[in-house]
């Protein structure tokens, strides 16, 4: 009988211990660009791309989504006194007498718990973490004058709603490193 009560104890730490989320973090604070962002008359955006190592999972892929969205929206917003251009995958930017600033997100890390998983596994699914740069451009010159490194994570035990919330605050983290080098 004390054996199964210990088989019992043990059984139940089993399965509140979680998967732990393991991303590269940035090695320091981002940098602030070579060029202050207000210096460029027309911004260009491109989507958010993914590395191929992490691609393939479906999760991954409707959060790339959904943080493409969420970047678009605030950045609309940070540059509405500029010429702001929203491209889609494969574009170019038409040369222009303006001088421009291409931002290039990429998903360099990620691991994201959807609904559906975290509903069924939950905390044994472990935590949400995303790992972005970004590169901004100086079309004009052909030159990059930053690539910082973006980065957050919500534990397995945050509660409901923290997976996307840590998505949330890797963009919102752009956009403010955007708004205290304008």
């Amino acid at each position: 009988m004390k054996n199964y009560k210990l088989f019992i104890v043990l059984l139940g730490v089993l399965f509140l211990t979680a998967c732990a989320t393991r991303l590269t973090q940035p090695q320091g604070p981002a940098l602030p660009p070579k060029v202050p962002f207000k210096a460029f008359e027309r911004v260009a955006l491109y989507p958010i791309t993914i590395s191929p190592d992490f691609a393939d999972d479906g999760a991954n892929i409707d959060a790339r989504d959904k943080m493409d969205g969420y970047l678009k929206e605030l950045l609309s917003a940070t540059f509405s006194n500029k010429e702001f251009v929203i491209l889609e995958e494969g574009d170019t930017i038409t040369p222009s007498d303006k001088r421009t600033l291409a931002i290039s997100p990429r998903i360099k890390e990620i691991k994201y718990i959807n609904t559906a998983t975290r509903i069924f596994a939950g905390a044994m699914a472990g935590g949400t973490a995303s790992l972005m740069d970004v590169k901004f451009e100086d079309v004009s010159n052909n030159v990059v004058i930053g690539q910082p490194e973006f980065y957050a994570d919500a534990s397995a035990w945050s509660g409901w709603g923290a997976d996307n919330k840590a998505l949330n605050r890797v963009i919102e983290d752009i956009n403010h490193y955007i708004r205290i080098n304008h």
